[in-house]
């Protein structure tokens, strides 16, 4: 894709957020891969699918997605991070800065989250 931004991995067990997301990202310039679930995200990047940022739901049916971007981030240590879910997050995040987005959200707040965790200079989760 000319002028693509990135390549963002979004993991949500809801396919019309995929869908949704999947669009929206396009639109705003970024290469986009939509899954399930969390033990997918880690299988695909274990076989060497390379992403800039993940974009994770932290509730998922098979992993909290604090799991899901620990391993990520383990396999692929210059991943960005950025998390949604349905209301406030239940434990605290880890990375605390990385951005959470509050579902419903709009295309400005998922442009603005997935600009604050590509320009974010993560430390190493381990």
């Amino acid at each position: 894709m000319a002028g693509c931004r990135g390549r963002v991995l979004v993991v949500d067990e809801d396919p019309i957020w995929r869908l949704a997301l999947d669009r929206q990202l396009e639109l705003l310039g970024w290469d986009v891969v939509t899954l399930n679930t969390g033990e997918e995200a880690i299988r695909v990047v274990e076989r060497g699918f390379i992403v800039d940022v993940l974009l994770t739901e932290l509730r998922l049916p098979d992993l909290d997605g604090r799991q899901v971007a620990w391993a990520i981030s383990r396999l692929l240590p210059p991943v960005r991070l950025a998390f949604m879910t349905v209301g406030p997050a239940r434990e605290p995040l880890e990375p605390a800065a990385a951005p959470l987005l509050l579902k419903p959200f709009t295309t400005q707040a998922l442009d603005n989250a997935v600009e604050r965790a590509v320009a974010w200079d993560a430390p190493p989760l381990w």
